[in-house]
């Protein structure tokens, strides 16, 4: 454990709402959480055309129906070995090679984001087919914006032409990976996210939002874990979605209630490898704003059942991730190269608020498992080897999670 003194040892061991769940964090109003949301994620752009009058019932409708759906059905169908193999002839005389008869059954679905059954390539191609056609529409809308006798009817004709060749409408389970998958796995689609999203409604937000986070394992940036400081390519498509896909798709959560946040949680709880995609930054950030806006609606819903449902679900988050607390952190960079204290500092802010909502036993775990990495980075960071701002901001990330249990670096032993 750390080597604290003995009024920072009570201050963890003796508060008297550490041991409820969720119960120590401060109360923050709706303002705040919009705050912390572009704190995370950085500026986003307000949702527009769409009209926010929709009800809440049906957004909550929305995504109660995805999450049912993902209870109903497996995540991924186990292809029989006949079906991939077809019946193979026995050898004789007359026939004395293997004759291998694919079935094609309707349950099959090798489509691209048209439908249309494709091989690797032509899903390539259609994919980059469908970022054009979305990029166009977008073209064309902003077009009819700028106008000064804009059309409503071409207007809402290139709405719906960009929304369909976005993806985002396609079913959960149909296809692997999804089409707003592969739509997302081309930077170009990416980048038009944030220019997309301010046409688009209430509902179709929803909807996009539902579909990412049903599909985060899957996509190119969660698919391997954390990231390689030394691959490049890999840490820009990284950024480039955090800044571009995540922030229009994840602001509506400032102004949702309990009910949706629970929803979204459930859905990404049931449809992700949990432990594995709490490893990549996308999931790290995503999962910060759902703990730190359900600790802003934590008064809001005292004793009631949406509060214990939030509960369950971070008992459930917690349990995932005993044990691999340190996979959260990205692999440290080479001797020869200077630790970057961007790299981490969503892990930081995630174990803050993750440590925010903990018992007093699971904030004892959180510490346990975390030590390592909160000794070596304070020891680095007053060893005076590196720059002054370097150190400061290497302090600044462990006081996130530090804070978050009343304590502070200056009560490290170095």
């Amino acid at each position: 454990m750390f080597q604290l003194s003995r009024g920072a040892a009570q201050s963890l061991t003796q508060s008297p709402l550490a041991a409820q769940p969720m119960a120590h964090t401060q109360p923050v109003p709706q303002s705040v959480a919009a705050a912390d949301l572009q704190g995370l994620l950085g500026e986003t752009p307000r949702v527009g055309r769409g009209q926010r009058s929709n009800t809440m019932a049906r957004m909550q409708q929305q995504v109660q129906r995805i999450v049912n759906e993902a209870r109903r059905r497996p995540k991924v169908a186990h292809v029989a070995a006949e079906g991939a193999l077809g019946r193979i002839s026995i050898n004789s005389a007359r026939n004395p090679k293997q004759a291998i008869q694919v079935q094609h059954d309707a349950g099959t679905h090798d489509a691209g984001p048209h439908g249309a059954a494709r091989g690797p390539a032509a899903s390539r191609r259609a994919t980059l087919r469908a970022v054009e056609t979305a990029y166009g529409a977008v073209l064309r809308m902003e077009q009819q914006v700028r106008a000064q006798q804009p059309s409503d009817a071409a207007y809402a004709e290139a709405r719906e032409q960009a929304w369909t060749a976005l993806g985002a409408a396609q079913p959960i389970l149909n296809e692997y990976p999804h089409p707003l998958v592969r739509f997302l796995g081309v930077a170009k689609g990416t980048r038009l996210i944030p220019r997309l999203v301010p046409h688009l409604s209430v509902d179709q937000v929803l909807a996009l939002t539902t579909t990412i986070i049903a599909n985060f394992e899957s996509l190119d940036v969660c698919r391997f874990g954390s990231f390689s400081l030394a691959d490049a390519q890999r840490r820009d498509a990284t950024a480039l979605f955090l800044h571009a896909a995540m922030p229009p798709a994840l602001a509506f959560m400032a102004d949702t209630p309990l009910q949706i946040v629970n929803g979204l949680f459930a859905l990404f709880m049931e449809r992700n490898n949990v432990a594995w995609v709490a490893r990549t930054r996308p999931a790290q950030v995503f999962l910060a704003v759902v703990l730190r806006r359900t600790a802003a609606l934590k008064q809001a819903y005292a004793d009631s059942a949406e509060l214990f449902q939030a509960a369950e679900l971070y008992a459930h988050l917690f349990n995932a991730l005993r044990g691999n607390i340190t996979a959260l952190f990205p692999p440290p960079p080479p001797p020869s190269q200077l630790p970057g204290p961007a790299d981490d500092v969503h892990a930081w802010q995630f174990l803050a608020a993750l440590a925010a909502a903990a018992s007093v036993e699971q904030q004892h775990m959180l510490v346990s498992e975390a030590r390592g990495h909160v000794l070596t980075s304070v020891q680095l960071a007053k060893s005076g080897h590196l720059p002054s701002d370097v150190a400061s901001a290497i302090t600044a990330n462990v006081n996130l999670f530090l804070n978050a249990l009343g304590l502070d670096a200056s009560q490290v032993a170095a």
